[in-house]
C-alpha cells in the first residue's frame, strides 16, 4: 500500500530548496487561495431530489469556515450528493429486506428470495460506497486527492530538465 501523501507543511523528509519550491508552487496551483467566498450553485444533476439538497446542506454547513472546495466543485459535490441519496435509499432498502428475512423464518421459499434480496442489495450498497470514495478521492474532493494532484505537478515540474542536476546547478 502507497504512502499517503502528505502537504509540504506536514512533511519531515528532507527536500532541496528547488525540490521543495516545486512543491509549493504545484500545491498552490492545485489548492486554490480564493481570497473571495466561495459560492457553490447546485447542479441540474440534483434537480427534484430532496435527499441531495439536504445532503447538499449538510456538507456545505459541516465545511462553513473551511477552505477545502471552491466553485468548480460544484458539480463534483452535486454528483456525491446524489450518490449519497442514493445510498440513503439502498440502506432503507435493506432495512426492509432484513425485516421480510425475519418475518420469514419459517418458510425456506420466503427465506431463500429474502436472502437473494439481501444479497444484491448489499452488493449495490458496497459498489455504490466504493464509487463514492473512488470518485471523491480522483477529483481531489478529498485532502489527499488534492495533496496527490500537487505532487504530480511538481514531479512534472521536476522532470523537465533531465540532467538538470549532474552539474550541482
Amino acid at each position: 500500500m502507497p504512502t499517503p501523501p502528505k502537504a509540504v507543511d506536514n512533511m519531515s523528509k528532507n527536500l532541496t530548496a528547488e525540490e521543495r519550491a516545486l512543491r509549493e508552487q504545484a500545491e498552490q496551483g492545485v489548492i486554490p487561495d480564493r481570497g473571495r467566498e466561495v459560492c457553490l450553485e447546485r447542479p441540474a444533476v440534483m434537480a427534484k431530489n430532496a435527499a441531495a439538497g439536504r445532503y447538499w446542506k449538510k456538507v456545505l454547513e459541516r465545511m462553513r469556515g473551511l477552505v477545502i472546495l471552491d466553485d468548480l466543485d460544484s458539480d463534483a459535490l452535486g454528483v456525491y450528493c446524489v450518490m449519497m441519496a442514493r445510498y440513503e435509499q439502498q440502506c432503507k432498502l435493506l432495512a426492509l429486506v432484513s425485516k421480510q428475512l425475519k418475518e420469514a423464518q419459517d418458510d425456506p421459499e420466503a427465506v431463500t428470495e429474502a436472502v437473494a434480496k439481501l444479497d444484491a442489495v448489499s452488493g449495490k450498497m458496497q459498489s455504490l460506497e466504493r464509487n463514492i470514495l473512488q470518485y471523491a478521492e480522483k477529483l481531489g474532493l478529498t485532502p489527499s486527492g488534492r495533496i496527490r494532484l500537487a505532487q504530480k505537478r511538481a514531479e512534472q515540474a521536476a522532470a523537465k530538465d533531465p540532467n538538470g542536476d549532474l552539474f550541482g546547478d
